[in-house]
């Protein structure tokens, strides 16, 4: 259990979320030409994916100024990482604050992360848990399995395994394939105070079974291609 919640060290899983945050974005855009383009947001998106990070940072500043959630967090990440600007985490932690003031649960997790672990910044255990449950409660799958995680093996806060279960379960119904298997685990086994229950390990268990058979065959694989893969 304690292998599969350890998360990734910072910097990198900050940078991380946000490498996925701007490829879920260039995904959505339309492919102009560069003289048709006109959106700060797009100009920024296409100038960093070219890793033109001095232009980039610009036009991400005029999309902040438009109270673009998105662009205050690539500002943000650019000042933590020192990308077309220098490091700066003073202002890295005011553009990341703005878009998560702003509901941006990527925004969020990354300010839990980073007072969790202390990187670049002063350790604050609270500040990290605040920022967490915020993304929860907008029934973000991450923020609930992070802080799940902590719960389980008291991480930054007293371990409290009916509190890990119950992020497990917010987790694990939005789809979060380890949440489900955190569940099987606990309820099979049980846990400290928390005591074993046959059949709830059983329904995740099958719940993980029809999300993988599910996978597979959006992935045009036999349905049963990860049961015959496996011994």
């Amino acid at each position: 259990m304690e292998k599969m919640n350890k998360r990734k060290p910072l910097p990198f899983y900050a940078t991380l979320i946000f490498i996925c945050a701007i490829m879920t974005v260039l995904l959505t855009l339309n492919f102009r030409s560069e003289n048709q383009i006109f959106d700060p947001m797009e100009k920024a998106l296409r100038l960093y994916q070219k890793n033109d990070y001095e232009n980039a940072i610009v036009y991400f500043a005029q999309a902040d100024n438009r109270n673009i959630p998105e662009a205050s967090f690539a500002l943000g990440a650019m000042h933590f990482s020192g990308k077309g600007t220098e490091e700066n985490i003073s202002k890295a932690l005011f553009y990341y604050e703005k878009a998560a003031e702003s509901d941006y649960t990527p925004a969020m997790i990354t300010l839990a992360l980073l007072y969790a672990h202390g990187e670049k910044v002063d350790k604050d255990s609270e500040k990290a848990v605040q920022w967490a449950k915020k993304a929860a409660e907008r029934n973000d799958a991450e923020a609930q399995s992070i802080l799940a995680g902590w719960y389980e093996n008291g991480i930054i806060v007293e371990q409290n395994i009916f509190e890990a279960v119950r992020y497990y379960e917010m987790a694990a119904k939005n789809g979060d394939a380890n949440a489900k298997m955190a569940l099987s685990l606990i309820y099979r086994n049980g846990k400290g105070n928390f005591p074993p229950n046959i059949y709830a390990a059983q329904r995740w268990e099958d719940s993980m079974k029809k999300q993988k058979k599910l996978n597979n065959l959006f992935r045009n694989r036999p349905a049963d291609y990860i049961d015959k893969a496996i011994p």
